[in-house]
Parts: structure tokens; C-alpha cells; sequence
């Protein structure tokens, strides 16, 4: 095995023989003796270690004569059954936490940044990452790997010459971004905005600020909060937060701002302090203006210089299935929104669909906006009444709250429950359509890139 450079593997043998989790270890095994560490079998390599979590659907223990089958150098599982060659730990979800947590106190030299918000993590996660990567080696979240498995995941593949860790955190419940918090311990923090997402398990707005400001929970005396003043929960309660702060925003008197917008929202001044560059983004929209405002915050504070962040931030070229424009024969367009929905990102989408193409005919596909709880039906209205305000004039729904969706047209405009996927076909004939664009856009569980295929694009 070449020599390796991952952090997991230096630390492991101090962490794993220390560890009050710890029940046995094989005496055979050599405990530096990985490359790597995995949790699933289907991506695992030769002399990795494998990880046997539990999540809602499986065991990982069930899991470990495949990985030995594979390569694996041994496993660390919680399966009492399964302590020959391996690590006998009493959680091994609750190990995953720990371990991550003491390398990050190992690399105090370790720059940390903790991205959280209703909307726009990823996008600013990625172009932080990329406004980072000028002047750092930086370690980032892979895709929206947020949670409890998936932030300590990343902090495993940190690498000895890393630099910088870029963390997105995720909730759907209360406490979870504290415990994130306490596992990762950035020194720089954000929360992008405050929305309706969630609000099955967190209530409320209010509860979901309370659950997002955790992020600075286990901020050192120097830790560093950007925070978006056009928001008002963030505009309100910031003094909350006991920190060095930096506001950003558009309508705003603000630390960095967006000034000279285009009216496609493809352009924009990025200005800060008597600073100003202007930046061309390759994934127009309001919401990256915002995202780029809040990483260039960050960046700031980090002490980067303006024309390093511009050029990061023009490398963005957006996040799949987030409000990607599809060109079509005949003008056609479709705006591709499906990777998730919540009523703050279902309004920004029509929103500035109808302001980016004021003189296109307009058509929505929305699947239902999921873990609303009791403020499910009243949201799926506006989003309907929000379609008719902005010169939508056809409506195509799919999921449980459909009526509710067409209740909010007021029947003003056409309004069909098309009652699975497939259907849409029947109703919606891309051949005969001159200068329209169609938004299709619906929570993750909706599966609305299905509505592809059924449009044969």
C-alpha cells in the first residue's frame, strides 16, 4: 500500500485505543493499515477501512463479509456477532461523529467555514469552494452530503496538505445543527437565509433561526459570522449572535453589496467598502447573487482580495437541476428546477421566470413542496396565486396538495392535476408550442425530472 495522506489514517490508532466507545480490537489487525475509509460497499476499494453504519433502511453489519470480499483492510461495526477482525465500538454512527471531531481539534492550523440556511447552501458552498481554492488547498462537501453521516464523512477524506474545510449543514429536525456545529467547530459561519423549509419537525421561521444559529454555538472568541441583512429574521435577531459579524445584501445598507443588477440577473457590481468589481455570472439569478454575496463575505474575512473573489465566482457555473435553462426549437425554453422545492425557492423561481422572460408564454410544472406540516395547504395556495400574479397561463400539478395549487389560481388560468408523471405528455405537446418556457420544479421526493422523460427531452 503507497503511503497515504489522509488524516483518518494517522489519527486512527490514537483516536480508536483511547476511545471510550471502544469494546475490542482485534489484536492481529494493523490499525494504520488503510488508505481511506468507507461506509458503502458498492464504492469500496482495496485496503480501505469500512465503516458499518446503521441508517432507517439497513445494517452495515450485514454488509461486512462484502467488504472483506473486496479488499477491505478491516471494519469497525458495533455488531457484537462481528468482533473478529475488525473494531468492536458500541455506535458506530456515534464513532463516525466522534472520530471526525477529534481530527478537526487535531489541525488547529485548519481554516473551518459552516454553511447553513433554508435556501442556497450548496451554491455557496460550491463557490466558496472556488473563491477558496485561489489562494488554499480546501476540502469541500461533496453535493448536499449535510447531515449527521455525511459532514463527519467529509471531515475523514481530509488530506494532511488540506488547508481549508468547507462544510454544508443540514436540519430537518432540532438540534441537529448544533451537534454539526460540535463536530466541525468552524471558525467562520453563515446562514444564508431563513425560509418556510421544514417546518413539519421545526414549526415555525422563529424555530427554524433558533435551530440555524447553532452554527456559531461553539465559536472560539474570533469566529466570524456573515449573515444576509435582507432577510428578516437575520436582519432582526443578528444581535443574537455574539461574534465579529458581516452583513450582505441588495436592498440594504449592508457590508458587501449587489449594486447595477442586470435585468436578467446574469451581471452585477460586488461592492465592499470603497471596493467595487463587477462580475458576469454564468448561472444568472437572484438567488446566485445572493449566494455569490454570501461567499464573497466569507471570502473577505478570510482576506481575500475582491478581483480573486470576482474570479471565483465567474467560474460558477451553477448546481444541476437548479433553475438550469434548457433551449428548444421554436424559442422554446425549459427552466430545469428539480432538485428541490420549498415555498421560499418555489416563489424565487416564478418570480424571476416571469422576470427574465416578461414576453414568453409561460407554463408551470410544480410537484407538491414536502415536511410543511400544518402550514402545508396555505403555502401551496400562495404558490398558486403566486403563479397567476406573474403571468402564468397554464398550471399542470402533480401530488396531494394539486386542488391547492388550483385553488390559488382562483381558476383564473388553466389548472390540471396530470396525477402522475407520465401524464403530462397528454396535455403539454413541446412541437406545437412557439416562444413559451415551461418551469418544472417540486420537492425532492416528487421525483419531477421524471417530467423529462414523459416529454421526451
Amino acid at each position: 500500500m503507497s503511503e497515504n495522506n489522509k488524516l483518518a489514517s494517522l489519527y486512527f490508532e490514537e483516536f480508536i485505543k483511547n476511545y471510550e466507545g471502544t469494546i475490542s480490537i482485534d489484536p492481529e489487525l494493523n490499525l494504520h493499515g488503510f488508505n481511506s475509509i468507507s461506509t458503502d460497499t458498492r464504492t469500496i476499494e482495496k485496503d480501505n477501512l469500512f465503516l458499518a453504519l446503521d441508517g432507517e433502511n439497513f445494517k452495515g453489519s450485514a454488509f461486512i463479509d462484502v467488504s472483506i470480499q473486496k479488499g477491505a483492510s478491516f471494519f469497525v461495526s458495533d455488531d457484537k456477532t462481528q468482533a473478529k477482525n475488525g473494531v468492536l465500538v458500541k455506535s458506530s454512527n456515534k464513532f463516525l461523529e466522534d472520530f471526525a471531531g477529534f481530527i478537526i481539534q487535531k489541525r488547529e492550523d485548519l481554516k473551518i467555514f459552516g454553511i447553513t440556511g433554508t435556501n442556497g447552501k450548496t451554491s455557496t458552498k460550491d463557490l466558496l469552494k472556488l473563491i477558496l481554492s485561489k489562494k488554499f488547498e480546501v476540502l469541500a462537501t461533496k453535493g448536499n452530503l449535510n447531515n449527521l453521516i455525511g459532514l463527519p464523512s467529509t471531515i475523514l477524506n481530509l488530506k494532511k496538505t488540506d488547508k481549508v474545510l468547507v462544510l454544508e449543514m443540514g436540519t430537518n429536525s432540532k438540534g441537529e445543527i448544533g451537534r454539526l456545529a460540535n463536530i466541525a467547530r468552524p471558525d467562520f459561519a453563515t446562514i444564508t437565509n431563513i425560509g418556510k423549509g421544514h417546518t413539519e419537525k421545526l414549526e415555525d421561521e422563529k424555530t427554524v433561526f433558533e435551530e440555524k444559529k447553532d452554527i456559531t454555538k461553539f465559536f472560539n472568541q474570533e469566529g466570524i459570522f456573515a449573515f444576509n441583512f435582507d432577510d428578516y429574521f437575520l436582519k432582526n435577531y443578528f444581535s443574537e449572535i455574539n461574534c465579529d459579524k458581516i452583513s450582505f445584501g441588495i436592498r440594504t445598507n449592508a457590508d458587501v453589496v449587489a449594486k447595477n443588477i442586470a435585468d436578467d440577473f446574469s451581471k452585477f457590481d460586488l461592492c465592499f467598502l470603497d471596493q467595487l468589481v463587477s462580475i458576469d455570472l454564468k448561472a444568472p439569478g437572484i438567488n446566485n447573487i445572493y449566494n455569490s454575496l454570501c461567499s464573497a463575505s466569507l471570502a473577505i474575512k478570510a482576506g481575500l482580495e475582491l478581483d480573486t473573489i470576482r474570479e471565483g465566482i465567474e467560474e460558477f457555473d451553477g448546481i444541476s437541476n437548479r433553475f438550469k435553462i434548457i433551449k428548444l426549437d421554436n424559442d422554446n425554453l425549459i427552466i430545469n428546477d428539480t432538485y428541490n422545492a420549498n415555498p421560499n425557492s418555489m416563489l424565487a423561481a416564478i418570480e424571476m421566470t416571469n422576470k427574465i422572460f416578461p414576453r414568453k408564454k409561460k407554463i408551470a410544472i410544480l410537484g407538491d413542496m414536502l415536511e410543511l406540516g400544518k402550514i402545508s395547504k396555505d403555502e401551496h395556495i400562495k404558490i398558486g396565486n403566486a403563479i397567476m400574479r406573474n403571468n402564468f397561463e397554464e398550471l399542470y400539478t402533480l401530488g396531494n396538495h394539486s386542488e391547492d395549487y388550483c385553488e390559488g389560481t382562483d381558476k383564473k388560468i388553466k389548472c390540471i392535476n396530470i396525477s402522475n408523471h407520465h401524464n403530462i405528455k397528454n396535455y403539454v405537446n413541446l412541437s406545437s408550442l412557439i416562444n413559451t418556457v415551461i418551469l418544472i420544479k417540486g420537492s425532492r421526493g416528487m421525483r419531477m425530472e421524471k417530467i423529462f422523460d414523459s416529454l421526451d427531452i
